[in-house]
């Protein structure tokens, strides 16, 4: 077999991948997620803190002025399952590396696109009442401290167990992503929002940088 090195190899070997993922797509993935609708809220400008029904969230500044507009909020959770995960680390564990990195790679994006269509949906329903929506923004964005999932986690009932919250404040399953939207007259959602992140490791800020 011939060594493997030039970059038409490697784009070969992703479409094999890609295509092998998206044949198995219904094994592979199961995704579940929703959203909560809060009508008590408030803000502290002076500490950059949000309160959902007296849960206070200190988002930092950022993510507080995206949100200081609205009238309620939704808090929301989505995730692909534990199986991609799975067969991501087992391919890097035998030694598989570029394949075990895009199952990781493409895990995020189903999780993350998942996501996407929840917030489409909340958006109709709120168009439906006169109100807009804002960006989502989850803790670990902008300076928002990933220990505050604990906090985010105490308000969804048990019918939101599909995903869980270790002790460290992991998500299981890992491909799952969790946080707020606001919601209201005169707040604004933003297509383009990596201006505004500090994020130095975020793959979509990374590749809108590069195109």
């Amino acid at each position: 077999m011939p060594l493997l090195g030039g970059s038409s190899d490697y784009a070969f070997m992703m479409h094999e991948y890609l295509d092998s993922l998206f044949e198995q797509g219904d094994q592979i993935f199961h995704i579940q997620g929703g959203y909560l609708l809060f009508d008590e809220v408030s803000f502290h400008q002076a500490t950059h803190e949000v309160y959902v029904e007296q849960v206070s969230f200190d988002v930092k500044k950022v993510v507080f002025n995206m949100l200081k507009r609205s009238s309620k909020v939704a808090i929301f959770v989505c995730t692909c399952g534990e199986a991609i995960h799975d067969l991501s680390r087992q391919y890097m564990q035998e030694g598989d590396l570029l394949k075990g990195y895009v199952y990781d790679m493409f895990g995020s994006l189903v999780v993350e696109s998942g996501m996407d269509l929840i917030q489409v949906s909340l958006q109709a329903e709120m168009m439906n009442e006169g109100l807009k929506i804002t960006n989502r923004y989850s803790p670990g964005y902008c300076g928002w401290d990933v220990a505050q999932q604990k906090k985010l986690f105490s308000l969804f009932p048990e019918q939101f167990n599909f995903v869980q919250l270790t002790e460290s404040c992991l998500m299981q399953p890992i491909k799952s992503v969790s946080g707020i939207i606001g919601i209201g007259n005169d707040v604004k959602y933003n297509e383009y929002t990596c201006n505004i992140c500090d994020s130095k490791n975020c793959l979509y800020k990374n590749l809108k940088r590069n195109n």
